[in-house]
């Protein structure tokens, strides 16, 4: 009998090598690398042979997209769940991923055919116990707890389900594939069979999954290229509300969110973000400024605060939450060379409020508004907001979708924003609003600190 050879495959790209590395050549990752052994394909059949079609010729269902009754959770797919397709749900562990996805589950089996619902985590009385918490109970949803991939598959493969969720890809195991639960052999093995699957039945399965302490997804990174569609359940503890959003969308845009907000009886979807993230704003206190940012496909007020202090280190301290460090210290760069300031012996703290993370340009000028205003200890209005992008030669350029951020100011009854000079040579008049363009850092602080 042949010896089982054994290579070593970086748990973080799935870069595999005959000897082991303590660096992976590929991605860069340090002491990812773990044994692992050659196995063979879990299927060992072979291919049968398909004839190419015509694309003219192919038929298609009439319905390829089912809505689940929660808009947040149908706006981040897209407008709904697409038949046949592999989704993976990531998040911290208690952050509330099978709480949400159970009741995908009851609404989606109250509108259409059977749901499986695959647990390796929890038994069957413990999934009731939730589901009656969460009033979520309906004869179309059938529960089972297996971790044997070998009895997920015939089950999947034997019944006539629409949709099937399996709790979680860590806890699976196949029995043909040496090696423990959740290793890089058995998820790039399962999410692979999986995919098959789902394709060949036309059944939708939607995968969860555990997350690092990094905050990234768990298994190789294999694992997000295969399925179709990858989301990020994330959040703060500390807050009663979550933020899903896609990473990773076949069927539809990228980077669009769902807001939800964590109460007794499960995830609430939340219409309005914007009043939530802005309604505890205090009154009067330096280094606080509203900017309106894009989402996705939504517009939302959030709050940058600042802090500017006398530090107490030679080096002094650049921290920041729901936003890139290096970017902060380049805008501080911009600030002590373009309009005079010195931060050398001072620490700059700064927030978004809510935990949000926020990644884009359009920030910028908020950032520096809000730390100029806790640099002078100068409060600002609260009807004022601003948005733009800050170059490095002190430049205030122009955003995308400025209509979209002054309709969102206008309704939660904002009366003052300053944007983009170049956003103003296309943009109607808006009564109720006085929109002022701006070129420059300079030009805003004489506008709002002078």
């Amino acid at each position: 009998m042949a010896k089982e050879k054994t290579y070593y495959t970086c748990k973080n790209c799935g870069f595999k090598s005959e000897n082991w590395m303590g660096r992976c050549t590929n991605c860069g990752a340090w002491n990812s690398f773990v044994e692992e052994l050659d196995n063979a394909n879990i299927d060992n059949n072979k291919n049968i042979e398909l004839n190419p079609y015509p694309i003219t010729e192919i038929k298609t269902d009439s319905r390829t997209r089912y809505a689940t009754g929660i808009d947040e959770f149908d706006r981040v797919l897209g407008g709904g769940i697409v038949s046949g397709s592999l989704l993976l749900l990531g998040g911290a562990p208690g952050i509330g991923k099978s709480t949400l996805i159970l009741q995908v589950a009851f609404l989606f089996s109250n509108q259409f055919k059977k749901i499986l619902y695959i647990s390796g985590e929890e038994s069957i009385q413990q999934i009731k116990m939730r589901a009656e918490r969460l009033n979520t109970l309906s004869d179309n949803l059938y529960v089972i707890s297996e971790t044997n991939f070998a009895g997920i598959k015939s089950h999947i493969t034997m019944n006539d389900y629409k949709l099937v969720i399996i709790d979680s890809i860590q806890t699976v195991y196949e029995p043909g594939i040496d090696s423990s639960p959740g290793s890089i052999s058995q998820i790039k093995g399962i999410a692979g069979e999986l995919l098959k699957i789902a394709k060949k039945s036309n059944v939708t399965i939607i995968v969860l999954g555990h997350v690092t302490k990094d905050g990234y997804l768990a298994g190789p990174k294999v694992l997000e290229h295969l399925v179709d569609t990858v989301l990020h359940f994330e959040g703060d503890r500390n807050y009663s509300y979550r933020i899903l959003r896609s990473v990773k969308n076949r069927f539809g845009a990228t980077n669009e969110i769902g807001v939800f907000a964590m109460n007794e009886s499960g995830m609430e979807a939340v219409a309005n973000p914007s009043q939530l993230f802005i309604e505890e704003r205090p009154e009067g206190v330096p280094g606080s400024v509203i900017v309106p940012v894009i989402e996705g496909s939504r517009t939302i007020l959030i709050e940058v605060q600042a802090l500017i202090s006398s530090s107490a280190f030679a080096s002094p301290r650049r921290l920041a939450t729901g936003v890139s460090k290096k970017r902060i210290s380049i805008l501080l760069a911009v600030l002590e060379k373009r309009a005079g300031f010195n931060f050398q012996n001072y620490d700059a703290h700064l927030n978004i409020v809510g935990g949000l993370k926020i990644d884009e340009p359009a920030l910028d000028l908020g950032i520096v508004t809000s730390i100029i205003s806790s640099s002078k200890d100068y409060s600002l209005p609260g009807s004022v907001s601003v948005v733009g992008e800050v170059g490095l030669a002190g430049e205030i350029r122009a955003v995308s979708n400025i209509e979209k951020r002054i309709n969102e100011l206008k309704k939660i009854g904002f009366k003052r924003v300053l944007i983009p000079g170049g956003n103003t040579k296309k943009l109607d008049f808006i009564p109720d609003l006085d929109i002022i363009g701006v070129s420059d850092i300079k030009e805003v602080m004489d506008i709002l600190f002078s």
